[in-house]
């Protein structure tokens, strides 16, 4: 199969496209034509081997998929042969062919395009358990999304909306604002301006949003701490922007405030124990919710770019340079 490899931890440019053989078929597992996957920031991280899981080389990347089953290992009930699912990987969605444990395969309606479905359980999954399991946010609350034209933000957008907060989002351009705006964002800042947060104040009659989605760190998360309202709460969910900040945390205590690290991994398999049986009911309750809203229209996955696999490079380059709005698809 035709596959895209990484023989050594390297810069993606470096990255290997060749033939090689299928993965074998395992207990527990299920084995996908892939039809689409996804490209995503972390991918940079993970081939050159900066990222908290490492894989045995050789691997193929690729954590997010889609596409219809071919083979069920014997001991798996839930899922058959010729079912559309998407998919959260280990690694291995960057080719022709992938095993992946049952556990974290979701079938969907047939009705939902693949395309659109690829999104669903890991971009989608994120924002959605950030909010509802660890914010636990409520209706009338207001939401700040950072990064809100990026895959995970763009989502925090469409479901806090569906939540029934108030949205503000910000975004480093006018188009990507634009976009957030379509989705269901009330009011728009760009990430760059100075008076960043005397605009979330003003927005927010001086009190400060409730709760805020933060998947880039770095300056954001400073101007964070400094318009989130008393009780409110701030979900670390990545550092897209390169930098790690650092906590001031008198500012938590004056403000009573809740800093909640959220890791999605831990739910599908990659912490430091291997929990995805755990919190399977619970992630495949939430697809049936996603995949319910897709079909009302509620939610709309964007997908902003599609390349061929052998492209790889270029699709990885759209999103480090920070050119895509939504997700980026590999085409197989």
């Amino acid at each position: 199969m035709r596959a895209v490899v990484c023989e050594e931890w390297c810069d993606y440019h470096d990255l290997k496209f060749k033939e090689i053989d299928p993965p074998q078929m395992k207990e527990g597992c299920v084995r996908i034509k892939i039809r689409y996957a996804a490209v995503g920031f972390a991918v940079s991280l993970f081939v050159a081997g900066k990222y908290q899981r490492k894989p045995p080389l050789p691997f193929v990347p690729g954590i997010e998929a889609a596409g219809v089953v071919s083979e069920v290992a014997p001991d798996v009930r839930r899922i058959r042969k010729g079912d559309h699912v998407v998919a959260v990987l280990d690694w291995g969605g960057f080719a022709e062919e992938a095993v992946v444990t049952a556990e974290t395969v979701y079938p969907i309606p047939k009705e939902i395009d693949l395309a659109t479905a690829v999104p669903l359980p890991l971009t989608y999954g994120t924002s959605y358990g950030a909010l509802h399991w660890r914010a636990r946010i409520i209706p009338d609350q207001t939401l700040l999304v950072h990064g809100a034209a990026g895959g995970v933000g763009l989502a925090a957008v469409e479901l806090g909306r569906l939540a029934g907060a108030r949205v503000i989002a910000t975004a480093s351009t006018e188009a990507k604002l634009d976009m957030a705006r379509e989705r269901g964002a009330e009011h728009t800042i760009l990430s760059g301006r100075s008076d960043l947060i005397r605009q979330v104040k003003e927005l927010t009659g001086g009190y400060g949003a409730n709760v805020i989605f933060d998947p880039v760190g770095g300056d954001l998360f400073e101007a964070s701490l400094r318009c989130v309202a008393p009780e409110g709460k701030i979900l670390i969910v990545g550092f897209a922007g390169g930098r790690i900040p650092q906590v001031t945390t008198n500012i938590l205590l004056v403000k009573n405030v809740e800093l909640i690290g959220y890791n999605f991994g831990y739910y599908v398999g990659w912490g430091l124990t291997d929990e995805r049986k755990r919190y399977g009911e619970r992630n495949r309750a939430m697809m049936c919710e996603l995949s319910a809203a897709v079909l009302a229209g509620s939610i709309r996955p964007a997908v902003s770019r599609r390349y061929p696999l052998e492209r790889f490079v270029e699709a990885i380059d759209s999103i480090m340079e920070r050119r895509s709005m939504g997700r980026v698809l590999l085409e197989v």
